[in-house]
């Protein structure tokens, strides 16, 4: 085990590394006296030369374009990797938002390109930190990746603080903590992350342990959460009477995979989020668009899909928890299709 956590880091910092030293002019440059001045020089040299980065937007339907449109922003997972970068002494302002899985050639890629870990392309110069590769069921999130390659090179130091926070963003990501949450996260900086930049999430996990904590009213003005968590609560409640609502019209499906919301268009604006409350599971269904079937629990793989829908079959599967296609194409499959695969 100890084995292979060292060739894991080996392999982390050697590829990052490249980012540096492929674009280094001179080998001189890094020339010095000593080790330690040879440290600070490549540090330099890091801060130098990483400039350009893409993270993966988010797409949104736009029902005046008729289509998926993508915004300029990202969730948690890649507003935090920017983050660590930026404590890290990087400029990360030359930032281009991609489509999700999709990369930008000669960028240092940031949770998009479908890679796992840090993968360096040295004939374009593209580089990825990234966990979305097929079939790997790691449990990681690239804020971690991206903090612990930050470290392995010298660029910055292990905090408490940042600990906890990168624990926080895959626990989220892998959405590990408990559904039951939703109900809470009016009150909460689980439910409330989406308002707060990376900084004040960070002084969050400078005075508190845990994201459930209950914030004070002191808390709430310290952060500007006030009217953010009067909305939060509302769609809360709205969310939940939609759930009531939808399992009364039949919208509510056995499967293999246990009892799954059907969601088409939107219906239930918050997702997984108001599902996993009650219910193992949830289609998002946007007709001719696109799709995510998202689990709470059971793991799905694509060879199970493949055997029931055959050549029907469109997307893929990720971290054996979601099945989803959001691709430029045109969407063929069905919901009934989708369901009766997951049957």
């Amino acid at each position: 085990m100890t084995k292979n956590i060292m060739q894991e880091k080996f392999e982390r910092s050697r590829e990052a590394a490249k980012i540096t030293l492929d674009k280094v002019s001179s080998w001189e440059d890094l020339n010095a006296a000593t080790l330690e001045e040879a440290d600070e020089k490549f540090k330099e040299a890091t801060k130098e030369h990483w400039k350009e980065f893409a993270v993966s937007g988010v797409l949104q339907f736009d029902p005046k374009e008729g289509k998926q449109v993508l915004r300029p922003f990202t969730d948690l997972d890649g507003r935090a990797a920017v983050g660590i970068l930026k404590e890290a002494g990087i400029d990360t302002s030359k930032l281009t938002y991609i489509r999700p899985g999709e990369y930008l050639q000669g960028a240092i890629n940031l949770d998009t390109g479908d890679k796992f870990g840090v993968v360096y392309e040295e004939p374009t110069y593209t580089a990825y930190f990234d966990h979305h590769a097929p079939g790997t069921k790691e449990v990681t999130s690239t804020a971690e990746i991206v903090y612990n390659t930050m470290m392995e090179l010298g660029m910055m130091e292990k905090s408490e603080a940042m600990d906890k926070l990168v624990k926080f963003v895959t626990d989220i990501d892998n959405r590990r903590l408990p559904a039951e949450e939703f109900l809470r996260s009016g009150k909460t900086i689980l439910g409330l992350q989406r308002a707060l930049d990376f900084e004040k999430i960070l002084t969050y996990f400078k005075d508190h342990e845990s994201p459930t904590e209950e914030l004070t009213p002191e808390e709430f003005q310290k952060y500007g959460l006030k009217e953010e968590a009067e909305k939060q609560q509302k769609t809360v409640d709205e969310s939940m009477a939609t759930l009531e609502r939808m399992a009364q019209e039949g919208k509510v499906i056995d499967t293999a995979y246990g009892q799954i919301v059907v969601n088409a268009n939107n219906e239930l604006k918050v997702g997984s989020s108001a599902a996993y409350v009650k219910y193992d599971g949830i289609i998002n269904f946007t007709p001719g668009k696109s799709f995510a079937v998202t689990l709470k629990e059971k793991d799905i793989t694509e060879e199970e899909v493949k055997s029931r829908l055959g050549d029907k079959f469109q997307g893929k599967i990720i971290r054996g928890k979601m099945w989803i296609y959001n691709d430029k194409e045109p969407l063929k499959v069905e919901l009934e299709d989708i369901i009766n695969a997951l049957k």
